[in-house]
Order: structure tokens, then C-alpha cells, then sequence
């Protein structure tokens, strides 16, 4: 509990500071933080109908070794966290690719996981304004971003685990 919270202060620290980072050039260049939570027009219509307060975005594909590697650790983290919901867009052009990856994976069946396809890359490099893959995305009650990261995240600390968790604690 007590390390849970450190980490957490930690985040809100660096969260604090971010607004700062984005003027200098010391933020790491695959981290983004937001002065303001920015809103994401056009993002997805479904998202409106998400139930779930917090959303945890990530793009991933099945040849991505870093992705398969981390997606495990944000299935279990949906389990957890049913307040938050886990959409992963798949950015495989062939399907059975990616059907392939989910078999491998093996998700719970819980409600609050979302499962979108793009295979032209629309949303992923388009909308999203992604460069690769895995990216996440926080996005908070009001479908706002509040962090992007590209590569691999923690959930357990450091700022992008932070702002998950600010978001997600009412």
C-alpha cells in the first residue's frame, strides 16, 4: 500500500511538472503530457457509449513483440480496475493475425475490455496521431485525454500510472 502510494506521489509530482517539460526539450521523446486535458474530436462514436468513467486506449498488433508482451499486464489490469476500460485497437491487416494473438492472450470475458479493428490505420495513425505501436492513451469522465506514451508503459508507476490512477479514483 505504502509503495502503491510513493508511486502514486511520484506521478502527481511529475504530473505537476509536466506543464514545464513541455516548454524545455528534457521530456523523454516518447512521453507526452497535456498542460489541459485535450479534448479528441472524432475519436470513435462508440466511445460515448463506453460505460466505464476512465478509458485506457492502446494500439498493438500481433507482430509487435512489445505489444504482446505488455498487453497481458492491461488485461489483468481491467480485471482489477473494472471502472476502467481497456479499448485495444489492432492495427493488423489480416485478421486471422490478430485472431491468432487473441487466442495466444487468452482475455477474461469481462465487459469493460473493447476490442477494435484497424487495419488501414485510420484511427491508429490518423485520428490518434500515433507513430507506431504500442501507444497509450488515458482518457478521463469526459473522453479527454489526459496522457499519451508511446512504447511501453508501467501501470504500477511513474506519471503514466499516475494520471491512470487519478482518473480512475473518484
Amino acid at each position: 500500500m505504502l509503495k502503491r502510494f510513493l508511486s502514486l506521489l511520484a506521478g502527481v509530482v511529475v504530473l505537476g511538472v509536466g506543464a514545464t517539460w513541455l516548454g524545455q526539450n528534457t521530456v523523454p521523446a516518447n512521453f507526452t503530457t497535456a498542460q489541459k486535458p485535450v479534448p479528441i474530436p472524432g475519436l470513435l462514436p462508440f466511445i460515448k457509449t463506453v460505460r466505464e468513467p476512465v478509458i485506457l486506449l492502446t494500439t498493438w498488433a500481433s507482430w509487435c513483440s512489445v505489444c504482446m508482451a505488455e498487453m497481458p499486464k492491461k488485461l489483468a489490469y481491467a480485471q482489477t480496475h473494472p471502472q476502467v476500460a481497456l479499448v485495444a485497437v489492432n492495427i493488423d491487416e489480416v485478421l486471422n493475425q490478430k485472431n491468432a494473438a487473441l487466442k495466444k492472450l487468452n482475455p477474461p470475458n469481462i465487459s469493460n475490455i473493447y476490442w477494435l479493428n484497424d487495419p488501414s490505420r485510420t484511427l491508429a495513425f490518423g485520428v490518434l496521431q500515433g507513430t507506431g505501436v504500442p501507444e497509450s492513451y488515458v482518457l478521463n469522465a469526459q473522453r479527454q485525454l489526459l496522457i499519451k506514451q508511446k512504447g511501453p508503459v508501467s501501470l504500477t508507476y511513474g506519471a503514466f500510472a499516475a494520471a491512470l490512477e487519478l482518473a480512475a479514483t473518484p
